[in-house]
């Protein structure tokens, strides 16, 4: 029996049999990153950084790949299953994979194609649509309305399975951009926390390492614009990728959401967000922290919301 072809499939055919499609003159996408507010013009958000400019995290001993290095790598069909390189479309995809970072991208579109249609279980084919996924983001930047076909693709990738799809992580993070981009924070916020809870899951999976930090700091900074501040340690503590009883992650999210309200003049938030964390689960980092937010905030709220984190803060951490 034939088998049926997908609407985003047919699209892609005729595309490719048109020459249409990203121009050969375009760089090749880079990755996106997740950023305050909404919309195009918003600042970017720094991928990692130390406890002291507001990440998630402090910085850790070990070297981190950078995210974009890792996607490269991803792409180029790290971590893939033992063989895949030897089969038949592993040549043809690295020769496609050669054609688009030579700029030829209706060699590349056809190549990629033809993997798709002759290889359909090959696990190479969530490499193919990441690669169309980045073609059509990269045209999103300057034109909104193929932002969708880059949603459409990435979607795509996520109907492969983890651990043999080794693009799930990358494509979850890239979602997340495309609807921060399109204005819808909760979706952002949906793709971000599927990121992190992947990375708990699947510590070995590609690019989970590199896209662990930046998936915790989008969600501190996508929650800003969409999330409760009551609700946020409830929130963190589900999607920081904490194991156990543990809640180290969550923590450092919730403290550098309360200095973000800070540096955004929501003030009574950040006072909202410190007095809502589960004292049970404090720890020294998230006291200093906590304790440098308390001197910060005394002439920016009334005082007797002041007076109330003093208490707080006093109670469960500097009686400790």
């Amino acid at each position: 029996m034939r088998a049926l072809v997908s609407p985003f499939l047919s699209f892609l055919l005729v595309l490719a049999a048109c020459g249409g499609g990203p121009s050969a003159q375009q760089e090749p996408a880079k990755a996106p990153v997740v950023e305050v507010g909404s919309g195009p013009e918003a600042p970017p958000l720094p991928a990692q950084g130390s406890e002291e400019d507001g990440a998630t995290e402090p910085r850790e001993a070990k070297a981190v790949e950078p995210v974009e290095a890792c996607i490269e790598r991803m792409r180029e069909g790290q971590g893939l299953p033992s063989g895949a390189t030897a089969a038949p479309e592993g040549a043809k995809y690295a020769e496609t994979l050669a054609a688009e970072r030579a700029d030829n991208m209706n060699e590349a579109r056809k190549g990629y194609l033809q993997i798709i249609q002759q290889y359909p279980q090959s696990p190479y084919v969530p490499l193919v649509y990441f690669a169309f996924g980045e073609f059509f983001f990269k045209e999103g930047r300057m034109d909104p309305t193929k932002l969708d076909l880059a949603e459409q693709s990435y979607v795509k990738v996520l109907t492969f399975p983890l651990p043999d799809n080794t693009a799930w992580i990358a494509a979850n993070a890239r979602l997340a951009e495309i609807y921060r981009l399109k204005g819808d924070p909760p979706q952002a916020l949906h793709s971000l926390k599927w990121v992190a809870g992947a990375v708990a899951k699947e510590p070995s999976a590609q690019c989970a390492a590199a896209l662990a930090a930046p998936a915790r700091a989008g969600l501190v900074f996508v929650y800003a614009d969409a999330g409760r501040p009551s609700a946020a340690f409830d929130f963190f503590r589900t999607a920081s990728g904490d194991k156990g009883d543990d809640r180290t992650n969550a923590l450092a999210m919730v403290v550098s959401l309360a200095e973000l309200y800070v540096q955004q003049q929501k003030h009574d938030d950040a006072v909202t967000v410190l007095l809502s964390t589960n004292a049970r689960f404090y720890d020294a980092t998230y006291c200093r922290r906590e304790g440098q937010l308390v001197t910060k905030l005394r002439s920016s709220v009334a005082t007797r919301r002041h007076d109330e984190l003093v208490r707080a803060h006093a109670l469960h951490c500097v009686a400790r």
